[in-house]
């Protein structure tokens, strides 16, 4: 219900409401029904059963055919109507109370009746009722689609087909069948199939309507806009007397491939001085966000000669229209407004039209602006002759975006955005970095490239998506440069959810867009691929860091945590230290891997500076400069595979000192579990038995090193370390046998001794039923189920093999024995296709314990094949009352012997043997929990 918003679901939540005694959040529910959605019969009949209970007078509901719909009470007096707060006329037909036939105009129905207070529903949002959603395409067969009303799901949409200038309609249709090929994650959702073959339409563009008189998203468009191109182009080329045929037989521009090329011939054909300023904004909805975006220019531009253009591209909100008239005339904006809604790359053409001789700034109405937003990109687009187009940077602006490129960014809120305008213009004021198209939520467009290459292609791209990228290509073709101000940053509130006709109006315009320029794509992958803009962000970063640093910490001490990227146990021991060094208080800085080096965070808020990534070694001398900055004075080191060999020399060149933590068996196994190439454990060899190891398996690390370096590296690092802490006596032992003069301090990562632990108890229905198999008459010699929870990602070293084995094993003889894995595989249908094996998927840390509890287990098995250091998940099996079989080798082994919690397992044990003495541990009693 919070991502989706339909009726069905509103529906049962009321019902369910209902059922459990909550009649007040019940009718709270269906009221929404009632004034949002169409009205259907089961809604009333819910109605009728709420408003006896809650004493109500009745109930209204609205049809899609405009007809008021009402509890039986209700049916015999007069209603009084209202829309949008003005009293219409009511009147019968077929005996039904209906509303006058421009209902669908208005933005809010109301109805009420004389001497009934706390009518259910009765207030009707119309514009939701009546919407239509679609897309439509042009392809080989004529124009393609769908349509739905998503508030009136059951019913089919009629669609009307109008000529380019929507001055006729040429034909309509019932949209009825079901279109199965739209893939949608919303529940319930009936999309009808749009159809209309080639044969029926006319020359040049149509539009297509929905019900509630509006575009489909696509429409306009030209079903033969492509093979007329074609043709077009053809025939010009086998002309010999010159004359300009595409012109004078097109109707509307024909679709031109203009393939990206690298290389260009020419140069710009560009204006020596410069021009005035005109912003252009078109306004469609919102009215929050509008208004806040004209303030913000008003603002940011007042005191200036710039002219600001608002295109009002047939709004339905008539607060918002009244709104921005109202503002435009106090602060002198310039108003125009579409008689129908034209869409965005349309009310840009009127704008520019508007804005003759005029470089202009196409601002989108749902971004915020800072001061020295302007003067910045106009400095930027002057900076050079041939430069066309100038974006600043945004927290939504696709790869121009800031902090993430890779992620959603939050909208940055009052100040903060003046803030980061600020932090743009300390860190790269002046500076410009070619780009290969500019972004259409804010996007300076000087009138020398504007005249030379054109208007925006309204007749192609429609609603808009796509529309400045084709204007950037023909622009870079006529040898204009697309450059990002990197010293201005404009929020942008954009969309982390579009409608479902948007979304497919994107992949629509995105075809056509390579369509028209073939290899845009690959050029736009090839410049994310190689991030000309990283050192520009990573400036920002580097600003905002220390910034961050004067206001959380006055004495600029902070500690260092050296870990891997793979999350686990590890990560949960980095994030429980974060939190107690971030109470002293000091900054808790994460240093993790990358591919090409590592990236530095801030413990207490870890996506902040997604770019303080240093490429090792060129950026070392960086890196050291930050930390030493920073006033690292401790570090904690965790891990180190991943990492360039430089961070062993990390301590010494900040002079600070430096725990180890041992996690793992990193520092004499370079394949850090102690498994050989059979995928068993190894018995820990000398440094030739290692060397032959690594030559048939490999190492899990890039760097080349021989064994016995790799030793003295690890010795030497350690000896220097303060202290070395191992979390068992098994690991210290462990260590201390490669290391013989290293002494490890004991510290267990969690006291297993002050747990509260109970044994659940199963319930009769949980008997073993014998099921059907290969030998299923085994099974029959026992009376009792046995189900083993396994708890964890379970991949190779976690016993993944050992597992598989153990569910065929059980398959095969039909033993009554089945496991049930809380957590993940690397590959799951092997073991579901033993039919022994469930898997809930990944779990949230809080939900574990209780999750563990409701698998209604024996006991939990830990089929781990190496000597694990610790296991977390253990502490959760016996949390959850479970005691835990496990091989006798490693810290769970040493925790079992000392809490007496489980049973141990000889380590060869697999498959068949396996088994048998897992049952016979369960039946036996041997796993029950010791207190």
């Amino acid at each position: 219900m919070e991502r989706f918003d339909f009726q069905e679901g509103w529906f049962l939540l009321a019902t369910f409401q209902d059922a459990y005694g909550y009649v007040t959040d019940a009718l709270k529910s269906l009221s929404y029904v009632l004034c949002n959605f169409a009205y259907s019969p089961e809604v009333g009949e819910l109605a009728d059963k709420l408003c006896q209970k809650a004493f109500l007078p009745g109930w209204y509901g609205l049809a899609g055919n405009g007809e008021l719909v009402s509890s039986v009470a209700l049916q015999s007096m007069r209603p009084t109507l209202f829309f949008d707060h003005v009293q219409m006329p009511v009147e019968k037909r077929h005996g039904v109370w209906s509303c006058p036939d421009e209902w669908h105009t208005a933005q809010q129905v109301e109805v009420t009746v004389q001497g009934c207070q706390d009518i259910l529903g009765g207030v009707f949002d119309v514009q939701k009722i009546t919407r239509c959603e679609g897309l439509v395409r042009a392809d080989a067969s004529g124009i393609t689609g769908w349509a739905w009303l998503p508030y009136n799901v059951e019913e089919a949409p009629i669609l009307r087909v109008l000529c380019g200038d929507r001055k006729k309609e040429l034909f309509r249709f019932v949209a009825q069948e079901i279109n199965q090929t739209v893939i949608t994650e919303r529940p319930v959702a009936r999309y009808r199939q749009v159809a209309i073959p080639w044969n029926v339409l006319p020359e040049g563009p149509v539009h297509i309507l929905g019900p509630d008189g509006k575009d489909l998203a696509g429409s306009p468009l030209d079903a033969r806009k492509i093979a007329t191109g074609a043709h077009l182009i053809a025939t010009y080329i086998s002309q010999k007397d010159g004359e300009d045929h595409i012109r004078d037989k097109s109707q509307t521009l024909p679709f031109f491939p203009l393939p990206y090329c690298k290389e260009r011939i020419v140069g710009p054909d560009y204006k020596d001085k410069k021009s005035p300023l005109a912003i252009i904004i078109p306004v469609f909805k919102d009215y929050a966000l509008t208004m806040g975006c004209l303030g913000a220019v008003e603002k940011t531009t007042r005191r200036t000669k710039i002219k600001i253009i608002v295109i009002n591209d047939a709004s339905p909100d008539r607060k918002l229209v009244d709104s921005i008239k109202k503002f435009c005339r106090k602060y002198k904006f310039l108003y125009r407004e579409h008689a129908v809604n034209r869409g965005f790359p349309s009310a840009v053409n009127t704008g520019v039209n508007v804005a003759v001789g005029h470089d202009v700034i196409l601002l989108n109405s749902d971004t915020l602006v800072p001061d020295g937003w302007v003067a910045e990109l106009r400095s930027i687009a002057y900076s050079q002759k041939n430069i066309g187009t100038v974006t600043p940077f945004s927290n939504d602006a696709s790869i121009l975006s800031y902090p993430a490129i890779d992620r959603e960014n939050p909208m940055p809120e009052g100040a903060f955005i003046e803030e980061l305008m600020q932090v743009a213009q300390l860190a790269n004021k002046g500076q410009a970095y070619d780009i290969p198209t500019g972004n259409g939520f804010c996007l300076y467009i000087r009138h020398d490239c504007l005249q030379k290459t054109g208007l925006f292609r309204d007749d192609v791209f429609a609603q808009g998506y796509g529309e400045e990228n084709d204007f950037c290509m023909r622009a870079y073709a006529l040898g204009w440069q697309h450059k990002v101000a990197a010293g201005a940053f404009v929020a942008h509130f954009g969309s982390s959810s579009f409608g479902r006709s948007r979304t497919d109006l994107i992949n629509r315009n995105s075809e056509i867009l390579e369509t028209l320029h073939p290899g845009y794509h690959d050029m736009v992958a090839d410049w994310i691929k190689q991030d000309p803009l990283f050192e520009a962000r990573r400036r920002m970063d580097l600003v905002r860091f220390r910034q961050e640093t004067s206001l959380k910490n006055d004495k600029n001490t902070s500690v260092l945590l050296i870990t891997h990227h793979y999350g686990g146990g590890v990560e949960r021991v980095i994030q429980s230290h974060a939190k107690e060094y971030v109470k002293k208080p000091l900054r808790c800085l994460i240093l993790r891997p990358t591919d090409s080096g590592c990236v530095l965070e801030e413990s207490s808020n870890p996506d902040s500076f997604p770019s303080l990534r240093f490429r090792l070694p060129d950026d070392w001398a960086m890196l050291k400069r930050v930390l030493k900055a920073e006033g690292v004075r401790k570090i904690e080191v965790h891990h180190l595979v991943g990492y360039s060999p430089l961070l062993y020399t990390l301590p010494q060149e900040l002079e600070c000192s430096y725990d180890v933590y041992i996690h793992d068996y990193m520092w004499f196994c370079q394949r850090i579990s102690l498994l050989g190439p059979d995928g068993e454990y190894c018995g820990e060899p000398n440094s030739d038995g290692c060397t032959k190891c690594l030559s048939i398996a490999g190492s899990r690390s890039d760097e080349v090193i021989t064994v016995p370096d790799f030793l003295l590296r690890s010795g030497d690092f350690l000896q220097k370390a303060r202290l070395v802490y191992a979390p068992s006596h098994d690991v210290a032992g462990r260590m201390a046998r490669h290391f013989p003069s290293l002494v490890c301090r004991v510290r267990p990562l969690e006291q297993d001794e002050d747990g509260e632990f109970s044994r659940g108890q199963r319930g009769a229905s949980s008997k073993f039923v014998v099921g059907r198999g290969a030998l299923s008459g085994f099974g029959s010699t026992y009376d009792k189920r046995i189900r083993l929870c396994v708890v964890g990602g379970i991949g190779m070293e976690k016993g993944y093999g050992v597992l598989h084995q153990a569910a065929l094993d059980a398959a095969m003889r039909d033993l009554p024995l089945e496991f049930v894995i809380v957590g993940h595989t690397p590959d799951d249908q092997p073991l579901l296709d033993t039919g022994r094996v469930f898997i809930t998927g990944e779990y949230r840390e809080d939900d574990a314990v209780q999750l563990i509890a409701s698998t209604a287990s024996d006991a939990a098995f830990l089929p781990s094949i190496w000597p694990e250091t610790w296991c977390f998940t253990m502490g959760l099996a016996w949390r959850a009352g479970l005691p835990v079989l496990a091989f006798d080798h490693g810290t769970p082994a040493e925790r079992i012997r000392a809490t007496g919690r489980g049973a141990l397992l000889a380590l060869n044990l697999r498959g068949a043997a396996l088994n048998e003495v897992l049952i016979k541990s369960v039946l036996s009693g041997k796993t029950a929990m010791t207190q």
